[in-house]
């Protein structure tokens, strides 16, 4: 009874560890497969819409069309000019600098601190008039 608990549990070792081996480093590599393109058609691009559905941009031969695909289906959406396409060449727009960002921020915390100390010093005169008017103090602390 008891070496037959230890070879299950071995083989549940076994099993586990190979299901992380093949998730750890043998799923990477099939998924950066790809198959060769000897065909006519190309998918150029796709984005993702939602859980399970997406846009493609498929080249056949010297068009381009654009495709929903759905879990239930594919339907064609429209054909798309070459010159309506971006140019492969062209580069995003540089993201802004960080030392800028910061630098702003750092402004406009300063500029809540001094609105908060004048706030706050107006609260205080208001306070003192008050006590200087003869209304009487509050001597009650908590």
């Amino acid at each position: 009874m008891f070496i037959e608990a230890i070879k299950m549990m071995l083989a549940l070792a076994v099993v586990i560890f190979l299901a992380w081996w093949s998730i750890r480093y043998l799923l990477p590599r099939l998924q950066t497969l790809t198959p060769a393109r000897t065909g006519a058609m190309t998918v150029i691009e796709r984005v993702s819409l939602g859980m399970r559905t997406s846009l493609c941009l498929v080249k056949v031969g010297e068009r381009y069309f654009l495709i929903g695909v759905t879990p239930a289906s594919m339907e064609y959406l429209a054909e798309v000019s070459e010159e309506d396409l971006p140019e492969s060449g062209t580069e995003p727009p540089d993201p802004p600098d960080f030392a800028e960002i910061l630098a702003k921020s750092k402004d406009k915390v300063n500029m809540f601190r001094s609105q908060l100390k004048e706030r706050s010093g107006r609260v205080q005169e208001r306070k003192d008039t008050e006590n200087d008017h003869g209304q009487p103090e509050d001597n009650y602390r908590s």
